[in-house]
């Protein structure tokens, strides 16, 4: 008998903290939604730049500066097929040129006919001239050879340049290379400022042959490298997207016409960021046009269509032997510990694929040493302690910036 009651009080003094502890409420725990917490139905985790479906190349077509121009076939926007007139030259003026260069040879071989009379009878005359006058013969025939040489020259050139100008008089149209639009007709000449070569008098664009124009600026220029894989998606329809790759970045910085402007609104070139321009080259190009806005992001595998859910891997807890779980909060409001069967694991996104045991509408908590099973659960973030003091009323978009992510 006295054993039983010793062993009931010392029972009942194991049970007093035990007892002491019910009556504490644990703290709240913070919960998400899992389509929140992997921000679904928003465009995703990657830097985002603007971009602009532009031709892949571009052709120019120079004139002929000493030919006169009859008529201009084309204008500006306006689409052409390979073999179109794009202008005609004036064939009247060019068989007046022809005709000036056949008589103009013309003259010069009989001028070579003329001094070979010339030359043959001061030979003759030398023959007979006594010795004083030997010399003065042998000067004037030498100078004679040597005009007879410079214009037999004269006529070989002449006679290429009329063989250029025959060749011309039947190919007074000048067609286009390829299938395209015109871009540009300059017919005022001039030069390039940032070349300075002379500019082309019509610039075609190819059509159906597209590719990406994109900026980075110094802050995400080192997310962009030539050779990356990049997804574009529309930016009217987020579903419709191509893939590609980075084929070009452009290692000088693009003037920017409205000035450079950094966070704070006003332009200062120590604290400026420079935008340079790349090229994307696509995979396919089906459901694109010409002068389209895109978004542009480096491509980690977020097209991959996969089965499961994802999450990120710092919200899953265990391991293959002991199993994975996760800390959600059940329909009483509760933190729970839930096994999850977990797939593949995505080591560039650092996400689970979750097959089974979770949902996009459940919520869940990061599960740090302050998650007790059992706590209730909130959806109030925490309180910030140090909370921004004068904020901005207006922040600064400028060119080439990450317009995205996080």
């Amino acid at each position: 008998m006295k054993k039983r009651i010793i062993a009931i009080a010392l029972s009942l003094l194991l049970a007093l903290p035990l007892l002491a502890g019910c009556g504490e409420e644990l703290p709240a725990v913070y919960v998400q939604s899992v389509k929140n917490v992997m921000g679904y139905g928003a465009m995703g985790e990657f830097n985002l730049c603007a971009g602009v479906v532009v031709a892949r190349s571009e052709v120019k077509i120079d004139r002929d500066e000493n030919r006169k121009i009859a008529a201009l076939k084309v204008e500006p926007g306006q689409d052409v097929s390979e073999g179109d007139v794009l202008f005609s030259y004036d064939m009247e003026e060019m068989q007046l040129t022809i005709d000036k260069a056949v008589l103009e040879i013309e003259q010069l071989r009989n001028s070579v006919t003329d001094m070979d009379k010339q030359i043959s009878d001061l030979e003759k005359e030398k023959s007979y001239a006594p010795e004083s006058e030997q010399l003065s013969y042998t000067v004037r025939i030498q100078t004679l050879q040597t005009n007879k040489k410079e214009t037999e020259y004269n006529i070989t050139v002449k006679e290429r340049e009329l063989e250029s100008l025959q060749a011309m008089v039947g190919n007074g149209d000048v067609t286009s290379p390829i299938n395209g639009r015109v871009k540009a007709i300059n017919e005022d000449g001039g030069y390039d400022d940032y070349t300075g070569m002379p500019l082309p008098y019509i610039t075609l664009i190819e059509a159906g042959a597209y590719r990406v124009k994109g900026k980075v600026n110094e802050l995400n220029r080192s997310d962009f490298f030539v050779g990356q894989s990049v997804v574009v998606r529309s930016r009217s329809d987020a579903n419709m997207m191509w893939t590609g790759v980075i084929a070009e970045i452009d290692s000088n910085p693009e003037e920017n016409s409205g000035g450079k402007y950094n966070y704070y609104g006003y332009s200062d070139e120590m604290t400026s960021s420079s935008s340079y321009p790349f090229y994307v080259d696509l995979d396919e190009m089906d459901g694109l046009l010409l002068g389209q806005h895109v978004y542009i992001e480096p491509d980690g595998g977020q097209t991959e269509v996969k089965t499961g859910l994802m999450l990120d891997a710092s919200y899953v807890t265990g391991s293959e032997e002991e199993g994975y779980f996760v800390w959600a909060a059940n329909d009483k409001d509760k933190i729970e510990k839930r096994p999850v069967t977990v797939g593949a694991f995505d080591e560039f996104l650092y996400q689970y694929e979750i097959l089974d045991g979770l949902t996009a509408e459940d919520r869940i908590a990061f599960p740090d040493d302050s998650v007790q099973e059992g706590a209730p659960v909130t959806d109030l973030p925490p309180a910030q302690e140090n909370p921004p003091e004068n904020l901005p009323e207006q922040d600064v978009v400028y060119e080439g910036a990450v317009v995205g992510g996080y």
